[in-house]
């Protein structure tokens, strides 16, 4: 990679770890904070600012976190000139109705295994 290459992650678990350690914190603060980050990462993808695509014209990549797979398919059908500069991970699989699947035995959300750990 070149040393003016970038890459942003934005991970839900830095977040949450975070604030978990650092900054004391209530449960709905943690889910305003997610639901904030979720937005951004949306608006990144579908409404990218001047800023935002000059960063990818010059090799930036951008690490999105969490999404559902319907989002991600949706970003990659409609941008798909941009898809160089998209990184996916723990991308939430969901039903045949659009909602998360949730795991039987831990109640956690189902997740693509991405290998990125």
């Amino acid at each position: 990679m070149k040393l003016k290459d970038k890459i942003y992650a934005l991970s839900g678990s830095l977040l949450f770890l975070i604030n978990t350690f650092f900054v004391p914190v209530q449960a709905d603060e943690l889910d305003q904070i997610a639901m904030a980050m979720e937005q951004w990462q949306y608006n990144r993808l579908f409404n990218p600012s001047q800023a935002d695509r000059k960063a990818e014209k010059n090799g930036d990549v951008i690490i999105y976190d969490g999404l559902t797979d319907v989002t991600v398919k949706q970003a990659i059908d409609e941008n798909f000139d941009r898809m160089q500069n998209m990184m996916f991970t723990r991308t939430v699989v969901t039903d045949e109705n659009g909602n998360p699947r949730i795991d039987p035995f831990t109640g956690e959300k189902v997740v693509e295994d991405d290998g990125c750990e």
